[in-house]
């Protein structure tokens, strides 16, 4: 297996795609070095005052960090877009995103959390669930200790909105710490990696069993700088949950129903988020008794399977609660989110231009008029797009990757990171060439929408003017990269 591994590695990297991925490296490594002076740093500093170069992290020496940083972030994009329009013909062998997603990411493993401080924030929850502090009810500031120290002053009072497998990995990750939130961000780096590779796999996997070319899908969910800034970088907690969600579908395909049902359970146990797959999962198992021959009744055979898999989600959701011990108040503190208020979000975005176009008083009573809209509106779609994309198996995962976009796109908060829910279905969902180009220039856009400590970029006008014109650029190269390619092709491995 070494030696086989060796060898892909070295046909990825010596072949048409080795420019790129090696490109690819030298983006993370500045990457990785740039975040020790202007990432989302430990109140200690970290690294860079460790060894005697607290000038690193700030004035001049930030200056310098932030300028390697987006260097960085450059090299990463550009590495991405010259695999891509390979991918999408279907030229592109499948170990090369691979190779991608794991050489791009693997250089920031001992890097401080990229991009945002979420990763903080994480553990500290963590560290209150092992001491028996309620994080449903109370913020990071009622366990007062090393790891409440490093969460932004913003959310000191706020409790978590994630499920109680969230906070029993977390836990688990704080034990092992030793008490360190450093050690803590290393493991928790880990933990991600290890899921972005299932991801990866899954992803691939989920490919070829519905037809269609799995270096794009790796090449879209897995090497996208999405993933490797925001995932493997910022650390969020959306890798486990859409593991699971993969998992359910993969394992739907497969007629392995209760254990589809298990994984849904798994996922929602994380964030609620994964909700919005589950009922496009009685699409696929209807297809897939209509296409048996030994089933008589395809409709009732398809609907007892899927009170088999809900079955097994409930079970699988309340035992991951009560192994965690922390009840269920995390769906009352759901709304927790709500705080956060960027363009990223539609009704939020609806409400900054209906405030500053007709001068209306209090914001906040636009903002919450407009977030209702966007909710009654998204359900109403999400009712939409689950009836219509009922015909069979291709239509149901189409539906699925329309759904979280709708989501991403209404939903009262949305980040950069959401987004990668809708790439890691997009290949499967036989997107057309209008559609992919629109998601390489808005992936480009949402890459710059950050700042490397995690401050927003998206109220200063420099930096949203930098950010369109690259998206603008990078639509602009890949329609004249793809002018022949007009579909995703179905598959071809290598």
């Amino acid at each position: 297996m070494t030696t086989a591994t060796t060898a892909s590695a070295r046909a990825a990297l010596t072949g048409p795609s080795g420019p790129a991925l090696w490109r690819g490296v030298l983006g993370s490594v500045l990457l990785t070095v740039s975040g020790f002076g202007a990432g989302a740093l430990p109140v200690d500093g970290g690294a860079a005052v460790a060894v005697g170069l607290p000038g690193f992290t700030f004035g001049h020496g930030e200056m310098l960090a932030l300028i390697v940083c987006w260097a960085g972030v450059a090299l990463l994009v550009t590495s991405w877009l010259a695999l891509g329009p390979r991918a999408i013909s279907g030229r592109l062998p499948t170990r090369d995103p691979v190779w991608a997603t794991a050489l791009w990411s693997a250089p920031m493993l001992l890097a401080v959390p990229l991009f945002s401080r979420d990763a903080w924030s994480y553990l500290a929850q963590g560290a209150m669930t092992a001491a028996g502090v309620d994080p449903y009810h109370h913020g990071p500031e009622a366990n007062p200790g090393p790891f409440t120290n490093e969460v932004s002053p913003d959310w000191q009072s706020t409790a978590t909105p994630y499920g109680p497998l969230h906070l029993l990995l977390m836990r688990g990750i704080v034990t092992l710490s030793g008490g360190h939130p450093t050690v803590g961000v290393i493991i928790l780096r880990v933990a991600v990696l290890a899921a972005l590779a299932a991801l990866v796999a899954l992803v691939v996997a989920l490919a070829r069993r519905t037809g269609v070319d799995a270096g794009a899908a790796a090449w879209m969910a897995g090497a996208s700088p999405l993933s490797v800034i925001h995932l493997s970088g910022g650390l969020h907690n959306e890798i486990f949950p859409l593991v699971a969600c993969l998992g359910a579908v993969v394992l739907t395909l497969d007629r392995r129903t209760a254990r589809a049902g298990a994984a849904i359970g798994i996922a929602v146990a994380f964030k609620a988020t994964a909700v919005i797959v589950a009922p496009f999962l009685l699409w696929i198992a209807v297809d897939l008794r209509r296409s048996s021959p030994s089933t008589r009744r395809p409709v009732a055979s398809a609907l007892l399977d899927t009170g088999i898999a809900a079955g097994a989600a409930v079970v699988a959701f309340v035992l991951a609660t009560l192994a965690a011990g922390t009840g269920f108040g995390w769906v009352d503190a759901i709304s927790v989110s709500d705080r956060v208020i960027n363009y990223l979000s539609a009704p939020t975005a609806v409400a900054h231009l209906v405030h500053a176009v007709f001068d209306t008083p209090g914001f906040e009573d636009v903002l919450a008029v407009a977030r209702l809209v966007g909710r009654v509106v998204l359900a109403a779609t999400l009712v939409a797009v689950w009836w219509l994309h009922r015909r069979d198996t291709s239509a149901a995962l189409r539906g699925i990757m329309v759904a979280l976009l709708a989501f991403v796109v209404l939903n009262s908060l949305a980040w950069p990171w959401y987004h990668v829910w809708v790439a890691a279905f997009w290949i499967v969902a036989r997107p057309g060439r209008r559609a992919t180009t629109a998601a390489v220039g808005v992936t480009v856009f949402l890459v710059m929408a950050i700042g490397p400590n995690g401050s927003t970029s998206l109220y200063s006008p420099a930096l949203v003017g930098t950010a369109v014109a690259a998206s603008i650029a990078a639509v602009w190269w890949w329609w004249r990269a793809t002018i022949e390619v007009r579909t995703p092709s179905p598959g071809r491995d290598a």
